[in-house]
């Protein structure tokens, strides 16, 4: 945090695609002083969904890389919002086999397991949840603590795009 030689950037967002499909896309820019890193992963796959239970299950994976050599980057939304490199060092595509269960309230959707970039990690709602499946006490009190983080944050909140 406040480092003058590094910046770090990273988005997520899940895109709904009418035919029960999506796209979920990470990317991260690691900003040093001399140059910068990108790096994005593309994911595709399935959609099932029973009441407010949503499986996202991915069945391909992109993963493109590439550092580009400059001074003086700043990270702007501008910066953001275009892929910066013309060739990547990494460009592969794979079959991949992922699932993760989220939970829809009609307006987000929260994993019930942190997860970003396609790297589990051992928390979450799920994990300070007593019964599967229910909207118990200790859910409601997890959807509403990982709904408002702001670092690493744990939930896709509806927006409409243009």
């Amino acid at each position: 945090m406040g480092s003058k030689d590094f910046q770090l950037f990273w988005t997520e967002s899940i895109y709904i695609e009418p035919n029960l499909e999506f796209k979920k896309i990470w990317r991260e820019w690691k900003v040093y002083k001399d140059h910068f890193q990108f790096r994005q992963i593309v994911g595709k796959g399935s959609i099932e969904k029973s009441k407010e239970w949503v499986l996202l299950t991915t069945k391909e994976l992109n993963v493109k890389e590439c550092r580009w050599e400059q001074t003086n980057i700043q990270i702007t939304k501008q910066f953001t919002n275009r892929i910066p490199c013309e060739v990547f060092a990494v460009d592969s595509t794979k079959n991949y086999q992922h699932k993760l269960l989220y939970y829809y309230d009609g307006k987000s959707l929260y994993p019930l397991q942190y997860e970003s970039g396609y790297t589990e990690a051992n928390f979450g709602i799920a994990w300070e949840s007593d019964i599967p499946y229910e909207k118990s006490r200790l859910f409601e009190i997890a959807i509403r603590k990982y709904g408002k983080k702001e670092f690493q944050p744990h939930v896709y909140h509806h927006v409409k795009l243009d």
